[in-house]
C-alpha cells in the first residue's frame, strides 16, 4: 500500500517513514514540491495521504484543502497526525471527512482511511475564497500606527485600499523601521531579488507581502505564486497567508522562519 507522507522536516520525515514501513506500508516521504501539487498526487495515486501537523499546521491544512478542491484527487483519503488541539478544530470544520490521529495510532488510522475512502468528500473554500469580499485593510493586516513600506505599487493602489487606519506611516523603501512591507514585483528576476533582500533584512517579528500578477490578469509574467514561495523558502522565510488584492494582483505574506 503506497502512502504519501507530508512532513515539513526532512529528518523527522525519514524517522516517520521508517516507523511506518514496519507496518507494511510503501512510504513516499520525499520533500513536497509546491508546484503542480494536484498533478503530483494524481500521478502518484496513493492509497492515503498522511500529513504531519506537528509543524507548520497551516501548510498541512492547505495541502488537504488543495486535494479536496480537485475532482482528480478529491477521493484520496487524508489522515492528519499530531498537532495542537487549538489548531485541529479549524481543520476538522474544513475537512470533516479526514481522519485525525496521534502518531502512536497513525498506522491504524491510515489502514482505516485506505479501506474506506470518502464517497462524498467536502469541498472546502480555497484561500482566495476565504478572503474574498474582505476589505483590503483586513486582508493585508493593516493596523493603526504601523510603519508600512509600500514598494513599487501600481498606480491607484492607495486609493484601492480606501481609508487607511489612523497613524500609519507609509514609506517607499524597506528600512530598519519597517513593521510591514507590501512589495509589488513584475518579473522572475525582480521577484528573486526581492526574496534575497528580504532573506537578509527581514527582522524576526516583521512580515512582508510579496504581491505578484495573477496568471489570469492583464500582466504577462514569467513566474507564478509557486515560484514566489519557493524563492522565499530558499532564503529562510515562510509564507502564512495569501490574498487576492484585485483582479490583476495576488499577495503572499512571509515572515522569518523560526529556528
Amino acid at each position: 500500500m503506497l502512502v504519501r507522507l507530508i512532513c515539513w522536516d526532512d529528518d523527522l520525515a525519514r524517522r516517520r517513514a521508517e516507523s511506518l514501513a514496519g507496518f507494511g506500508f510503501d512510504i513516499d516521504a520525499s520533500r513536497l514540491n509546491p508546484s503542480g501539487l494536484v498533478g503530483q498526487f494524481k500521478a502518484l495515486a496513493p492509497a492515503a495521504v498522511l500529513i504531519d501537523l506537528d509543524r507548520l499546521p497551516s501548510h498541512g491544512r492547505e495541502v488537504g484543502v488543495a486535494l479536496r478542491q480537485s475532482p482528480s484527487t478529491r477521493s484520496i483519503p487524508v489522515v492528519f497526525a499530531g498537532g495542537a488541539a487549538d489548531k485541529l478544530e479549524r481543520i476538522r470544520r474544513e475537512l470533516p471527512d479526514a481522519i485525525f490521529t496521534d502518531w502512536k495510532n497513525a498506522a491504524r488510522a491510515v489502514k482505516k482511511a485506505a479501506a474506506h475512502p470518502p464517497t462524498n468528500p467536502a469541498k472546502p473554500d480555497s484561500h482566495m475564497q476565504r478572503y474574498m469580499g474582505s476589505a483590503l485593510t483586513t486582508k493585508l493586516g493593516l493596523k493603526p500606527n504601523r510603519k508600512v513600506a509600500l514598494i513599487a505599487a501600481p498606480e491607484g493602489f492607495q486609493e484601492l485600499v480606501g481609508e487607511w487606519p489612523d497613524g500609519i506611516e507609509i514609506a517607499s523603501k524597506f528600512n530598519a523601521r519597517t513593521e510591514l512591507a507590501i512589495w509589488f514585483v513584475r518579473s522572475a528576476r525582480e521577484m528573486a531579488d526581492v526574496a534575497d533582500h528580504l532573506g537578509v533584512h527581514l527582522r524576526s517579528g516583521v512580515s512582508a507581502w510579496i504581491c505578484y500578477p495573477k496568471q489570469s490578469g492583464r500582466y504577462k509574467v514569467d513566474f507564478n505564486g509557486n515560484d514566489v514561495r519557493t524563492a522565499c523558502l530558499g532564503v529562510g522565510l515562510v509564507d502564512y497567508k495569501i490574498c487576492s488584492v484585485d483582479a490583476d494582483w495576488s499577495g503572499m505574506k512571509f515572515t522569518r522562519k523560526k529556528a
